[in-house]
């Protein structure tokens, strides 16, 4: 499953934060500041659990904290922020039980 970067907001690479909030095109505005837009190439669907829902979700440069990590976090190595510009491709895979047919 991939995803094409749409936009990327004025606020979405500020501080020392390494970190990248996706969201989609249904953002608001104020959200869309903050955050990197993407659209999905293609409509897949996913299997949750009862209760998951996802809304968002945060790349996170960084180990994963013993404490407080962010929620809908996904912590991710190497350390460092990738270049990421409008036109970007995300490539998602899967990994787990399904693959497995299980």
């Amino acid at each position: 499953m991939q995803a094409v970067i749409k936009a990327i907001g004025s606020q979405a690479f500020s501080g020392s934060e390494q970190m990248v909030i996706l969201f989609g095109e249904t953002a608001t505005d104020t959200l869309k500041e903050y955050s990197v837009v993407q659209r999905f190439s293609e409509k897949t669907t996913l299997q949750l659990a009862v209760g998951d829902q996802i809304a968002h979700c945060t790349l996170v440069f960084d180990a994963f904290p013993e404490s407080d990590p962010i929620m809908n976090g996904i912590y991710l190595e190497p350390h460092k922020l990738p270049q990421i510009k409008v036109g970007s491709i995300i490539d998602y895979q899967a990994h787990g039980a399904s693959e497995h047919g299980a």
